[in-house]
């Protein structure tokens, strides 16, 4: 056992402490608390310690509402104020852009103005027949009754989830904002499925390895005056709310009469705010079920400016032989490939909008554009509240 003082949160919201002079990080601790720690993982560079007892708290502390929080690691934040979390965000976003020695504006932070119950999707595991999420970085099951995070009808999905007596497997739980519920379950084994067990949700589609067996596989969102097919594998945003924000804010960006490159299009939700403006808009995604949706969408919105593209943007982007004066690009957490790097570095585009949920990756691109282009604008976008997560928009415009 040691007694550290907690000097700052890491970028994952654990509390840093040195013990014996080697760095550690302990969950559940707030800088300025002195806390009795146990060591449970020890390395060559860092400890990893948990809190047995708070010998002196933090007055930023607060109660965390929701029973799994010290266990689930589900969100990291919750023992912090909401404007804190926000704080927190900000200053990761600032250091992590600072050791790359970039040169950007300050910061705007849009925050969630409903920071709990706000998840449109819920991944949860089934084991002998529990469900819940694996705890952090383990297999170890936490039962969840109830995700404080997740929007009401999910929780109401969950309740009813009980009722088909699954042992194993996993389920995927995604609903729009008109509280329509689509379900993905994986399991080996048989089940006998009824739509009248889901007695208090809008079920619209139970889909089971990968095949329809009740309603559609996909439902529709409506967001920004615009109409999306969303189906139950492809990417949308967790959190409408936040999102329609973001979604704004890239169509104010947008210029009039531009040719758009729209890189990770997802089911076309970006294109689609940029086609209210641009000429042509040509869209690019791996993943089949988005671009039928990324289709229809355009044809449920009229829009009939915006090409999509089935392939993956590090090979399709080589291929392209277009001039494009704006490019959107919203990557995986992994960041932009080489290949879509050099297409913007050399693409002459006038303008970069770079939406990002990673600001490792974020600032490892940015310090590459950053030869070529300028940071205009930098805004935070809460889409993950009471999470260490972070979504970012970046605007660059070219030197």
């Amino acid at each position: 056992m040691y007694e550290v003082e907690i000097e700052r949160l890491d970028d994952q919201g654990r509390g840093i402490a040195f013990v014996e002079s080697k760095i550690t990080f302990i969950n559940m601790a707030l800088p300025k608390e002195r806390v009795v720690c146990k060591i449970t993982k020890e390395t060559s560079k860092y400890n990893v310690g948990e809190v047995i007892e708070y010998k002196k708290k933090s007055p930023l502390r607060v109660t965390e509402k929701c029973p799994y929080f010290s266990v689930c690691g589900g969100c990291q934040l919750e023992h912090l104020p909401y404007e804190e979390t926000l704080a927190f965000k900000k200053a990761k976003v600032e250091r992590i852009l600072n050791k790359e020695h970039l040169s950007y504006p300050e910061i705007e932070v849009v925050k969630n103005e409903s920071p709990y119950f706000y998840r449109n999707k819920l991944s949860l595991k089934i084991e002998s027949g529990q469900i819940g999420f694996y705890e952090e970085e383990s297999h170890r099951l936490i039962r969840v009754e109830k995700c404080l995070l997740a929007r009401p009808c999910l929780n109401d999905t969950l309740e009813d989830l009980k009722k088909l007596a699954i042992q194993n497997g996993e389920v995927l739980l995604r609903c729009n904002t008109n509280n329509e519920v689509l379900i993905a379950l994986k399991t080996k084994e048989k089940i006998a499925f009824d739509e009248k067990i889901f007695s208090n949700v809008k079920l619209v589609g139970f889909v089971l390895n990968e095949k329809c067996i009740f309603g559609t596989p996909y439902f529709y969102e409506r967001m920004n005056h615009l109409l999306f097919k969303v189906s139950y594998d492809a990417f949308f945003q967790v959190n409408p709310f936040v999102a329609s924000l973001l979604f704004q804010e890239v169509e104010d960006n947008i210029d009039k009469t531009t040719t758009v490159l729209d890189l990770y299009s997802g089911v076309g939700v970006l294109g689609l705010m940029a086609s209210k403006k641009a000429d042509k808009v040509i869209s690019i995604e791996i993943i089949k079920n988005a671009v039928l949706n990324n289709i229809e969408n355009g044809k449920l919105n009229h829009s009939l400016n915006i090409y999509p593209v089935l392939g993956d943007a590090k090979e399709v982007v080589s291929k392209l032989k277009e001039e494009f004066d704006t490019i959107l690009v919203d990557p995986p957490r992994k960041g932009l490939d080489q290949n879509s790097l050099q297409l913007l570095l050399k693409s002459n585009a006038k303008k970069i909008i770079y939406i990002s949920c990673d600001p490792f990756t974020l600032a490892r691109d940015l310090k590459e554009l950053q030869k070529v282009y300028e940071i205009k604008k930098l805004i935070i976008f809460d889409m993950f509240s009471y999470t260490y997560h972070v979504e970012s928009l970046v605007v660059l415009s070219l030197r």
